[in-house]
């Protein structure tokens, strides 16, 4: 399986519903791993935009560049507690990231070695020819939950539920 460096969409538009193939990959999330799907579509900014912007409606133009991908319906967090188990997923996904259509992992619970806080890390399509395009997170750069018992991940727009599916069962369990 490979994990190539292409471009990350990001918030696009407002979605809908929840794209068929984020869907898709949280059952499948659900069936292997017994990870528990924690939602998807949710038109709202990110956890990390300034507090002015996020007393604003989603709809309020100043919102536009804070936007959440899960406003897209392509973001979906699925969660399980056990840390060491979320972190082998978070690889598990990274590793396949092309095949399984991923632009963006979020792992909030693992711990950079020596760390005494748990910040946890980040995955981006863009930088994948890069520590595999994971980034570990810091007190002033991460996903805004450190320690979440989750991990968040973002489907690419032309993803295909079908081959994503097929991707994922030709996977090792």
């Amino acid at each position: 399986m490979t994990n190539t460096k292409r471009p990350y969409t990001g918030f696009d538009k407002v979605g809908t519903e929840t794209h068929p193939a984020a869907k898709k990959l949280a059952e499948l999330l659900g069936k292997r791993y017994g990870m528990t799907y924690m939602g998807g579509l949710s038109v709202r900014v990110m956890r990390s935009a300034p507090a002015a912007i996020q007393k604003l409606p989603p709809t309020d133009p100043k919102c536009a560049p804070y936007m959440s991908v899960h406003a897209s319906g392509r973001a979906v967090d699925c969660g399980l507690d056990d840390a060491a188990k979320l972190a082998e997923i978070a690889d598990f996904l990274v590793e396949n990231a092309t095949e399984f259509f991923l632009e963006e992992v979020h792992n909030y619970s693992w711990k950079k070695p020596g760390d005494k806080k748990t910040w946890g890390r980040g995955y981006r399509c863009s930088r994948a020819d890069k520590n595999f395009g994971w980034l570990a997170w810091d007190a002033n750069n991460n996903g805004g939950t450190p320690g979440g018992m989750w991990i968040h991940f973002e489907i690419s727009p032309s993803a295909d539920p079908k081959a994503l599916e097929a991707a994922f069962r030709a996977t090792k369990k």
